[in-house]
């Protein structure tokens, strides 16, 4: 089968896994018709600023990588930072998971720059810092809102506390997780070893190339506490915004029903689960079925996460059009320029 037919058909699957499994949460809904008047009903000034809160998380996400170039001596203009942003927005939502807006991200900027190792270093620490802040952001909320209760005053019962419990140590443990992997990266030792192990595998003699450039770019952060911090720094305030996405959405479809807090305990996990679980373009029914497992778990009704779901999915879209923009115009809008290259900071 030639190539383009196979990823037609690629596309076309993962487009119908996703239709399906939006179909088959819809008809598992305690009440449709009730969820649906609540949808098309619901506070379209808020649902306005949830598009604005989540355009500015984007925006935001470009400059917390610009620090990180930056840091490796890459400058680029502004502008361009936003561009490749955007277009990776774009790609999150049509590749079968989110990784591929970073696939795209780092492939613009290698373009640019003749970079490619320091390209993927880039992205992958962005990443990984990204995820990490994440996962302690939820395993703080939780562990908050497991001593000090909900804010409205109403009880947990047994089983929702266990779930809590689950998602506190589940998000320690991903987030230790994730931090040796990030150590290991900026370890020469660590390294060294991982050198080794991949000598003795199969197609080694062209692996270790590449291993080697990769490694030697991550050396260029080793030493970059302050790029790191600020990496760390603007991950916490993108948990934020997205967080506040989500409860605008919430408070459009039914005021009143779910605090910031609890919002900020469930987001991180749900991003976890669109990252991990890539079965379809934008996460498109994994998003909404993450949405009702988690507002199940914390008392909010599946129901209504499944309805803050969908609405999610299209402020997504809609915040990721100027990608498809800039995809459309190809190298007239991304055909490369010569970016300031300078010896990174120490």
């Amino acid at each position: 089968m030639p190539n383009r037919y196979k990823d037609h058909l690629i596309n076309f699957i993962k487009i119908a896994v996703g239709l399906g499994l939006l179909f088959f949460l819809y008809a598992r809904l305690e009440d449709p018709a009730g969820l649906w008047r609540q949808v098309t009903t619901s506070n379209k000034v808020l649902l306005a600023e949830a598009l604005v809160v989540y355009a500015a998380a984007v925006a935001f996400s470009g400059v917390k990588w610009g620090i990180l170039l930056r840091a490796n001596g890459i400058r680029m203009a502004l502008g361009r930072l936003m561009a490749y942003q955007w277009l990776a927005e774009f790609f999150n939502n049509f590749l079968p998971a989110q990784v591929g807006g970073d696939v795209m991200r780092g492939y613009a900027l290698a373009s640019d720059t003749h970079r490619r190792a320091d390209a993927a270093a880039s992205v992958l620490i962005d990443r990984f810092m990204g995820l990490f802040v994440f996962m302690i952001s939820a395993a703080v909320a939780t562990t908050t809102i497991l001593i000090g209760g909900r804010p409205n005053g109403v009880p947990f019962g047994v089983e929702e506390v266990v779930a809590l419990r689950i998602m506190a140590l589940g998000s320690v443990g991903i987030a230790v997780l994730l931090v040796t992997i990030l150590t290991a990266m900026l370890s020469r030792r660590l390294k060294l070893l991982a050198e080794r192990l991949l000598a003795r595998l199969p197609l080694s003699a062209k692996t270790m190339p590449i291993w080697q450039k990769l490694s030697q770019a991550f050396n260029a952060y080793r030493y970059q506490y302050g790029a790191l911090l600020f990496s760390a720094l603007g991950s916490v305030f993108i948990v934020v915004l997205t967080s506040v996405q989500i409860w605008l959405i919430a408070e459009a479809i039914a005021p009143g029903t779910l605090s910031l807090l609890e919002v900020l305990v469930i987001n991180p996990i749900i991003v976890l689960l669109l990252v991990a679980v890539p079965l379809s373009p934008g996460g498109l029914g994994v998003r909404q079925g993450a949405f009702s497992i988690m507002f199940f778990l914390i008392g909010a009704g599946s129901d209504l996460g499944y309805g803050v779901g969908l609405l999610q999915q299209v402020i997504v879209y809609i915040v990721s059009l100027p990608g498809l923009i800039l995809w459309l115009r190809g190298r007239r809008a991304l055909e490369p320029v010569a970016p300031t290259v300078g010896t990174p900071s120490r």
